[in-house]
């Protein structure tokens, strides 16, 4: 049977949170649903990934200043329900992935980061993939209402990762690198997303796919771009059926709560339903 894992840590949660934007209440509404007693849906308490393995992407310099700043357990723990997401899918002990973080990662830089970041949960994916030997290609969906500069900017020169950003602003670098504006609503979004991502993605053959939903996207948070909860399990959908197409169903998709909770407590119960559904369909219905 195919499964789908969820990973995260109650050192995530952030009751305090501007906004209300606590991530901790979206795995409440994944619970709450029954989805972690659901055949084919396994959870996993996220683990904090080494000291050294941050390392590998960021300066010792910085690391210390993360330290000092006090985020970096949640960090590490960030990081590790991306990595261990990547462990467990690449190695085919689950058909898809969702990991939830309580700290930003893609505006992560190697020496520096800002706006909510700390270390880039992507670049250590990537880097623990490859030194283990469990995949090299990887293509990084950025749908989070800004640039991913950080990311961008440590896999720059680097076409083995396809990173796709919805940003609207941003330089492109050869074919793997593509910046596309947003959209104006969930329609036009989902039908432009529909249509520019599979061909990018089937073209460049990954071994995986890395969804960094960003939430902010929601019209009623901070990155004004209009989107309705129900617009990303619909996203999801789009990337399930290419991840089928192209690298065997091999997808994570990362979320943190970078909008209202009552986003994360809607959306994510639903996008379990459509990585645990395969690309059926099921869970990504519109709110009536």
């Amino acid at each position: 049977m195919k499964k789908t894992g969820i990973f995260y840590h109650e050192a995530m949660r952030n009751e305090h949170a501007p906004m209300d934007m606590d991530i901790g209440k979206g795995f409440d509404a994944i619970r709450r649903e029954g989805l972690l007693d659901e055949e084919g849906v396994s959870f996993f308490e996220a683990e904090p990934v080494s000291e050294a393995l941050v390392l590998r992407v960021h300066t010792g310099q910085w690391v210390a200043q993360v330290k000092r700043e006090g985020y970096w357990g949640v960090s590490l723990c960030s990081a590790g329900a991306v990595t261990m997401a990547f462990d467990k899918v690449l190695s085919g002990e689950l058909h898809n992935a969702l990991s939830l973080v309580g700290a930003g990662g893609h505006h992560a830089h190697r020496d520096y980061a800002y706006g909510g970041c700390y270390i880039n949960h992507e670049a250590i994916g990537v880097a623990w993939a490859r030194q283990t030997g469990s995949g090299t290609r990887f293509a990084i969906i950025d749908t989070d209402t800004h640039h991913g500069d950080g990311t961008r900017e440590l896999f720059s020169g680097d076409d083995d990762v396809l990173h796709i950003c919805y940003c609207g602003y941003g330089r492109g670098e050869g074919k793997t690198k593509v910046c596309l504006p947003h959209a104006s609503g969930d329609d036009e979004f989902v039908r432009r997303f529909r249509e520019e991502v599979p061909p990018l993605v089937g073209g460049f053959n990954p071994d995986l796919i890395l969804w960094f939903c960003g939430l902010d996207t929601h019209r009623d948070s901070y990155g004004t771009r209009r989107l309705t909860e129900d617009c990303y399990p619909r996203l999801c959908g789009v990337l399930v059926e290419t991840a089928e197409s192209v690298c065997r169903g091999r997808l994570v998709v990362r979320v943190g709560c970078n909008a209202p909770s009552h986003v994360a407590a809607y959306a994510l119960p639903r996008i379990v339903r459509v990585l645990a559904a395969g690309g059926q369909g099921r869970g990504a219905e519109k709110r009536e």
